[in-house]
Protein backbone atom coordinates (compact mmCIF):
# COMPACT_ATOMS: atom_id res chain seq x y z
CA UNK A 1 0.00 0.00 0.00
CA UNK A 2 1.01 3.79 -0.88
CA UNK A 3 -0.07 6.49 1.08
CA UNK A 4 0.64 10.62 0.58
CA UNK A 5 0.80 12.32 3.94
CA UNK A 6 0.20 16.00 3.20
CA UNK A 7 1.63 18.06 6.52
CA UNK A 8 4.12 15.06 7.22
CA UNK A 9 6.17 17.12 9.48
CA UNK A 10 3.54 18.75 11.39
CA UNK A 11 1.82 17.42 15.10
CA UNK A 12 -0.32 15.10 13.54
CA UNK A 13 0.77 14.20 10.15
CA UNK A 14 4.24 13.52 11.49
CA UNK A 15 2.46 10.94 13.44
CA UNK A 16 0.65 9.58 10.44
CA UNK A 17 3.56 8.99 8.87
CA UNK A 18 5.80 7.33 11.63
CA UNK A 19 3.04 4.81 12.13
CA UNK A 20 2.25 3.74 8.59
CA UNK A 21 6.03 3.61 7.91
CA UNK A 22 6.63 1.02 11.25
CA UNK A 23 4.25 -0.83 9.59
CA UNK A 24 5.70 -1.14 5.94
CA UNK A 25 3.81 1.03 4.12
CA UNK A 26 5.31 2.97 1.21
CA UNK A 27 4.89 7.01 2.53
CA UNK A 28 5.05 9.67 0.04
CA UNK A 29 5.66 12.37 3.20
CA UNK A 30 4.73 16.49 1.52
CA UNK A 31 5.98 19.14 3.50
CA UNK A 32 6.72 22.70 3.03
CA UNK A 33 10.52 22.58 4.12
CA UNK A 34 12.68 19.60 2.78
CA UNK A 35 15.04 20.03 6.01
CA UNK A 36 12.28 18.92 7.75
CA UNK A 37 11.49 16.20 5.96
CA UNK A 38 14.82 14.53 5.77
CA UNK A 39 14.06 12.82 9.23
CA UNK A 40 11.19 10.95 7.84
CA UNK A 41 12.98 10.17 4.07
CA UNK A 42 15.79 8.80 6.48
CA UNK A 43 13.26 6.04 7.95
CA UNK A 44 12.28 5.15 4.18
CA UNK A 45 9.72 7.45 2.88
CA UNK A 46 9.96 9.57 -0.23
CA UNK A 47 9.86 13.40 0.95
CA UNK A 48 8.09 15.61 -1.59
CA UNK A 49 8.57 19.44 -0.59
CA UNK A 50 4.91 20.97 -1.79
CA UNK A 51 2.52 23.79 -0.72
CA UNK A 52 -1.18 22.47 -0.03
CA UNK A 53 -2.31 24.91 -2.49
CA UNK A 54 -0.06 23.70 -5.31
CA UNK A 55 -2.57 21.45 -7.87
CA UNK A 56 -0.42 20.28 -10.38
CA UNK A 57 2.62 19.45 -7.15
CA UNK A 58 0.13 17.49 -4.85
CA UNK A 59 -1.29 15.75 -7.97
CA UNK A 60 2.15 14.60 -8.82
CA UNK A 61 2.51 13.43 -4.96
CA UNK A 62 -0.65 11.75 -4.90
CA UNK A 63 -0.51 9.92 -8.14
CA UNK A 64 -0.13 6.11 -7.42
CA UNK A 65 -1.21 6.34 -3.76
CA UNK A 66 -3.75 4.32 -2.48
CA UNK A 67 -4.82 6.45 0.40
CA UNK A 68 -4.00 9.97 1.47
CA UNK A 69 -3.99 11.91 5.08
CA UNK A 70 -5.10 15.16 3.79
CA UNK A 71 -4.76 18.56 5.95
CA UNK A 72 -4.40 21.97 5.38
CA UNK A 73 -1.69 23.48 7.44
CA UNK A 74 -3.00 27.29 8.10
CA UNK A 75 -1.11 30.24 7.71
CA UNK A 76 -1.75 32.73 9.95
CA UNK A 77 0.49 35.03 8.95
CA UNK A 78 -1.54 35.48 5.47
CA UNK A 79 -3.27 38.91 5.15
CA UNK A 80 -6.61 36.28 3.87
CA UNK A 81 -6.45 33.49 6.08
CA UNK A 82 -9.74 32.22 4.68
CA UNK A 83 -8.65 32.19 1.12
CA UNK A 84 -5.48 30.86 2.04
CA UNK A 85 -7.71 27.73 3.40
CA UNK A 86 -9.68 27.93 0.05
CA UNK A 87 -7.62 28.19 -2.09
CA UNK A 88 -5.76 24.98 -0.53
CA UNK A 89 -9.04 23.12 -0.53
CA UNK A 90 -9.56 23.54 -4.26
CA UNK A 91 -6.29 22.71 -4.95
CA UNK A 92 -6.45 19.66 -2.18
CA UNK A 93 -9.78 18.72 -4.12
CA UNK A 94 -8.49 18.88 -7.76
CA UNK A 95 -5.54 16.75 -7.26
CA UNK A 96 -7.11 13.98 -5.52
CA UNK A 97 -9.51 13.69 -8.92
CA UNK A 98 -6.75 13.92 -10.85
CA UNK A 99 -4.61 11.56 -8.83
CA UNK A 100 -7.88 8.99 -8.57
CA UNK A 101 -7.48 8.70 -5.20
CA UNK A 102 -9.82 6.79 -3.82
CA UNK A 103 -9.66 6.83 0.16
CA UNK A 104 -8.34 9.75 2.41
CA UNK A 105 -8.83 10.72 5.66
CA UNK A 106 -9.44 14.31 6.25
CA UNK A 107 -8.38 16.38 9.10
CA UNK A 108 -11.30 18.75 9.80
CA UNK A 109 -12.45 19.94 13.80
CA UNK A 110 -15.04 19.94 15.77
CA UNK A 111 -17.43 22.48 14.57
CA UNK A 112 -16.68 21.75 10.72
CA UNK A 113 -20.48 21.47 10.26
CA UNK A 114 -20.62 25.54 10.64
CA UNK A 115 -20.78 27.37 7.65
CA UNK A 116 -20.31 30.58 9.64
CA UNK A 117 -19.21 32.59 12.81
CA UNK A 118 -16.39 30.00 13.66
CA UNK A 119 -12.99 31.49 12.51
CA UNK A 120 -11.00 29.45 10.89
CA UNK A 121 -12.84 26.12 11.09
CA UNK A 122 -14.85 27.96 8.51
CA UNK A 123 -11.91 27.00 6.13
CA UNK A 124 -12.30 23.66 6.94
CA UNK A 125 -16.35 23.25 6.25
CA UNK A 126 -15.25 24.22 2.72
CA UNK A 127 -12.21 22.06 2.71
CA UNK A 128 -14.86 19.23 3.56
CA UNK A 129 -17.44 19.86 1.48
CA UNK A 130 -15.71 19.76 -1.69
CA UNK A 131 -14.13 16.42 -0.60
CA UNK A 132 -17.71 14.82 0.27
CA UNK A 133 -18.32 16.03 -3.71
CA UNK A 134 -15.39 13.62 -5.29
CA UNK A 135 -17.60 10.50 -6.40
CA UNK A 136 -16.26 7.21 -5.40
CA UNK A 137 -13.91 9.01 -2.97
CA UNK A 138 -13.98 7.02 0.54
CA UNK A 139 -13.57 9.69 3.12
CA UNK A 140 -13.22 10.29 6.87
CA UNK A 141 -13.32 12.89 8.03
CA UNK A 142 -12.11 13.67 11.32
CA UNK A 143 -13.24 17.04 14.02
CA UNK A 144 -11.14 16.89 16.88
CA UNK A 145 -11.60 19.00 19.84
CA UNK A 146 -9.13 22.07 21.19
CA UNK A 147 -5.45 20.90 20.72
CA UNK A 148 -3.46 20.30 23.64
CA UNK A 149 -0.58 21.68 21.99
CA UNK A 150 -2.08 25.00 21.59
CA UNK A 151 -0.93 25.53 25.28
CA UNK A 152 2.62 25.98 23.76
CA UNK A 153 0.93 29.30 22.06
CA UNK A 154 0.94 31.19 25.91
CA UNK A 155 4.06 29.92 27.10
CA UNK A 156 5.86 32.90 27.20
CA UNK A 157 3.04 35.18 29.10
CA UNK A 158 3.24 32.32 31.49
CA UNK A 159 6.95 32.69 31.76
CA UNK A 160 7.35 36.06 31.74
CA UNK A 161 4.01 37.44 32.56
CA UNK A 162 3.36 35.07 35.20
CA UNK A 163 -0.26 34.39 34.09
CA UNK A 164 -2.24 32.70 31.67
CA UNK A 165 -4.68 34.09 29.47
CA UNK A 166 -6.66 34.22 25.99
CA UNK A 167 -10.20 35.31 24.50
CA UNK A 168 -12.15 31.97 25.78
CA UNK A 169 -14.07 32.17 29.05
CA UNK A 170 -12.58 30.73 31.77
CA UNK A 171 -15.28 28.36 32.46
CA UNK A 172 -16.09 26.96 29.14
CA UNK A 173 -15.64 23.13 28.85
CA UNK A 174 -14.47 22.42 25.72
CA UNK A 175 -13.75 18.68 24.12
CA UNK A 176 -9.38 18.67 24.03
CA UNK A 177 -7.34 16.38 22.39
CA UNK A 178 -3.48 15.58 22.11
CA UNK A 179 -2.87 15.67 18.22
CA UNK A 180 -0.52 12.78 18.70
CA UNK A 181 -4.09 10.92 19.59
CA UNK A 182 -5.29 12.32 16.35
CA UNK A 183 -2.68 10.66 14.19
CA UNK A 184 -3.08 7.33 15.59
CA UNK A 185 -6.88 7.55 14.95
CA UNK A 186 -6.02 8.58 10.90
CA UNK A 187 -2.98 5.96 10.89
CA UNK A 188 -5.71 3.23 12.49
CA UNK A 189 -8.35 4.15 9.72
CA UNK A 190 -5.83 4.40 6.78
CA UNK A 191 -4.19 0.91 7.99
CA UNK A 192 -7.70 -0.81 8.20
CA UNK A 193 -9.01 0.67 5.10
CA UNK A 194 -12.60 -0.25 6.98
CA UNK A 195 -14.68 3.23 5.87
CA UNK A 196 -16.48 3.73 2.89
CA UNK A 197 -18.82 6.29 1.45
CA UNK A 198 -18.49 9.65 3.64
CA UNK A 199 -18.08 9.37 7.86
CA UNK A 200 -17.58 12.08 9.93
CA UNK A 201 -15.92 10.77 13.55
CA UNK A 202 -15.53 13.18 16.27
CA UNK A 203 -12.43 12.88 18.78
CA UNK A 204 -12.11 14.11 21.91
CA UNK A 205 -9.53 12.96 24.93
CA UNK A 206 -10.44 11.84 28.46
CA UNK A 207 -12.55 14.85 29.75
CA UNK A 208 -13.71 18.37 28.74
CA UNK A 209 -11.75 20.81 30.50
CA UNK A 210 -12.21 24.42 31.11
CA UNK A 211 -9.58 26.84 30.39
CA UNK A 212 -9.18 27.40 33.79
CA UNK A 213 -8.35 23.87 34.87
CA UNK A 214 -6.29 23.80 32.10
CA UNK A 215 -4.40 26.65 33.51
CA UNK A 216 -3.62 25.01 36.90
CA UNK A 217 -2.78 21.83 35.42
CA UNK A 218 -0.25 23.71 33.61
CA UNK A 219 0.60 25.74 36.95
CA UNK A 220 1.31 22.59 39.36
CA UNK A 221 3.33 21.14 36.40
CA UNK A 222 5.65 23.67 36.35
CA UNK A 223 6.11 24.58 39.85
CA UNK A 224 3.33 27.55 39.88
CA UNK A 225 0.28 26.20 41.40
CA UNK A 226 -1.41 29.61 41.83
CA UNK A 227 -1.19 30.63 38.24
CA UNK A 228 -4.11 32.32 37.06
CA UNK A 229 -5.88 32.74 33.58
CA UNK A 230 -7.13 36.21 32.53
CA UNK A 231 -9.58 36.58 29.99
CA UNK A 232 -8.70 39.08 27.62
CA UNK A 233 -11.00 41.83 26.16
CA UNK A 234 -11.43 41.58 22.35
CA UNK A 235 -9.04 44.47 21.11
CA UNK A 236 -6.00 43.19 23.75
CA UNK A 237 -6.54 39.78 22.43
CA UNK A 238 -6.34 40.98 19.01
CA UNK A 239 -3.32 43.18 19.56
CA UNK A 240 -1.55 40.32 21.39
CA UNK A 241 -1.94 37.96 18.76
CA UNK A 242 -0.50 40.57 16.00
CA UNK A 243 2.61 41.22 18.46
CA UNK A 244 3.02 37.42 18.23
CA UNK A 245 3.12 37.74 14.46
CA UNK A 246 -0.42 37.17 13.35
CA UNK A 247 -2.17 38.94 10.57
CA UNK A 248 -5.08 41.12 11.60
CA UNK A 249 -7.11 39.40 9.22
CA UNK A 250 -6.04 36.04 11.18
CA UNK A 251 -5.83 37.42 14.73
CA UNK A 252 -9.73 38.56 14.13
CA UNK A 253 -10.47 34.86 12.79
CA UNK A 254 -8.58 33.03 16.04
CA UNK A 255 -11.03 36.08 18.50
CA UNK A 256 -13.99 34.88 15.94
CA UNK A 257 -13.32 31.43 17.44
CA UNK A 258 -12.81 31.53 21.13
CA UNK A 259 -16.00 33.66 20.61
CA UNK A 260 -17.91 30.56 19.36
CA UNK A 261 -16.13 28.16 21.98
CA UNK A 262 -17.82 30.80 24.46
CA UNK A 263 -21.17 30.45 22.91
CA UNK A 264 -21.14 26.75 22.14
CA UNK A 265 -20.77 26.52 18.93
CA UNK A 266 -18.23 24.06 18.19
CA UNK A 267 -18.93 20.73 19.99
CA UNK A 268 -20.39 17.28 19.40
CA UNK A 269 -23.21 17.16 16.95
CA UNK A 270 -25.75 14.57 17.08
CA UNK A 271 -25.56 11.45 14.80
CA UNK A 272 -21.93 11.24 14.35
CA UNK A 273 -19.37 8.96 15.26
CA UNK A 274 -17.44 9.73 18.59
CA UNK A 275 -13.89 8.01 19.77
CA UNK A 276 -12.20 9.17 23.21
CA UNK A 277 -8.31 9.10 23.06
CA UNK A 278 -6.48 8.25 26.37
CA UNK A 279 -3.88 10.59 26.56
CA UNK A 280 -4.78 12.86 29.55
CA UNK A 281 -3.83 16.66 29.47
CA UNK A 282 -1.84 15.86 32.89
CA UNK A 283 0.76 13.53 30.59
CA UNK A 284 1.00 17.03 28.35
CA UNK A 285 1.79 19.10 31.25
CA UNK A 286 4.73 16.99 32.30
CA UNK A 287 6.48 17.35 28.39
CA UNK A 288 5.04 21.39 28.61
CA UNK A 289 6.80 21.70 31.73
CA UNK A 290 10.09 20.38 30.39
CA UNK A 291 9.24 23.09 27.32
CA UNK A 292 8.90 25.73 29.75
CA UNK A 293 12.25 25.09 31.91
CA UNK A 294 13.86 25.04 28.29
CA UNK A 295 12.07 28.44 27.09
CA UNK A 296 14.53 31.20 27.46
Amino acid sequence: MTVTVLGATGKTGGTVAARLLAAGVKVKAVGRSADKLTALQKRGAEAIEADVADGAALTEALRGSDAAYLMIPGDITKPDLLGQYGRAAEAIERAVRDAGVRRAVFLSSLGGEATAATGPIVGLHGAEERLRRIDGLALLILRPGYFYENSYGTLGLIKHQGINGGAIDPGVAMPTIAAADIGNVAADALLASDFSGVVVRELTGPRDLTMAEVTGLLGKAIGKPDLSYVRFPAEGFVAGLEAAGFSTDAARLFLEMATAFNQGLVGPQPGTEKVRTATSFESFADAYAQAYRAAP
